[in-house]
Protein backbone atom coordinates (compact mmCIF):
# COMPACT_ATOMS: atom_id res chain seq x y z
CA UNK A 1 0.00 0.00 0.00
CA UNK A 2 3.26 2.01 0.62
CA UNK A 3 3.77 2.28 -3.35
CA UNK A 4 0.96 2.76 -5.32
CA UNK A 5 2.51 3.59 -9.06
CA UNK A 6 5.53 2.63 -10.72
CA UNK A 7 8.07 4.89 -11.37
CA UNK A 8 7.20 5.16 -14.91
CA UNK A 9 4.78 7.87 -16.39
CA UNK A 10 1.41 6.66 -17.50
CA UNK A 11 0.38 6.35 -21.49
CA UNK A 12 -0.97 9.94 -21.50
CA UNK A 13 2.40 11.84 -19.32
CA UNK A 14 4.27 12.25 -22.85
CA UNK A 15 1.17 14.53 -24.21
CA UNK A 16 3.64 17.89 -23.17
CA UNK A 17 5.05 19.38 -26.12
CA UNK A 18 2.08 19.97 -28.32
CA UNK A 19 -0.94 18.08 -26.27
CA UNK A 20 -2.68 18.50 -22.89
CA UNK A 21 0.65 20.59 -20.80
CA UNK A 22 0.72 23.67 -23.03
CA UNK A 23 -0.74 26.83 -22.21
CA UNK A 24 -2.15 28.88 -25.59
CA UNK A 25 -0.37 32.24 -26.35
CA UNK A 26 -3.27 34.33 -24.97
CA UNK A 27 -2.88 32.62 -21.84
CA UNK A 28 0.83 33.34 -21.50
CA UNK A 29 1.24 36.77 -23.02
CA UNK A 30 -1.62 38.13 -21.44
CA UNK A 31 -0.71 41.39 -19.74
CA UNK A 32 -1.23 42.55 -16.23
CA UNK A 33 -3.08 45.37 -15.70
CA UNK A 34 0.14 47.43 -13.13
CA UNK A 35 -2.20 48.58 -9.33
CA UNK A 36 -0.36 51.58 -9.84
CA UNK A 37 -2.47 52.63 -12.82
CA UNK A 38 -5.80 51.27 -11.46
CA UNK A 39 -5.57 52.94 -8.06
CA UNK A 40 -4.62 56.02 -10.24
CA UNK A 41 -7.77 55.67 -12.23
CA UNK A 42 -10.17 55.02 -8.75
CA UNK A 43 -8.67 58.39 -7.30
CA UNK A 44 -9.17 60.61 -10.03
CA UNK A 45 -12.94 58.81 -10.85
CA UNK A 46 -12.91 59.81 -6.50
CA UNK A 47 -12.01 63.72 -6.97
CA UNK A 48 -14.25 64.10 -10.43
CA UNK A 49 -16.98 62.98 -8.62
CA UNK A 50 -16.30 65.15 -5.59
CA UNK A 51 -15.60 68.19 -7.56
CA UNK A 52 -19.48 67.84 -9.79
CA UNK A 53 -20.97 67.18 -6.59
CA UNK A 54 -19.45 70.85 -4.45
CA UNK A 55 -19.04 72.48 -7.92
CA UNK A 56 -22.60 71.86 -10.04
CA UNK A 57 -25.37 73.54 -8.36
CA UNK A 58 -23.26 76.38 -8.08
CA UNK A 59 -22.04 75.79 -12.15
CA UNK A 60 -25.96 75.12 -12.80
CA UNK A 61 -26.87 78.37 -11.07
CA UNK A 62 -24.10 80.06 -13.00
CA UNK A 63 -25.19 78.87 -16.68
CA UNK A 64 -28.76 79.47 -15.84
CA UNK A 65 -27.65 83.08 -15.13
CA UNK A 66 -25.55 83.25 -18.34
CA UNK A 67 -28.61 82.13 -20.57
CA UNK A 68 -31.04 84.51 -19.03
Amino acid sequence: MARLTSGRGGALSGLTGDGWGRRSALERERPEAPVGWLIAGVVVVGLGYLAWSYLGPDLRRYLKIHNM
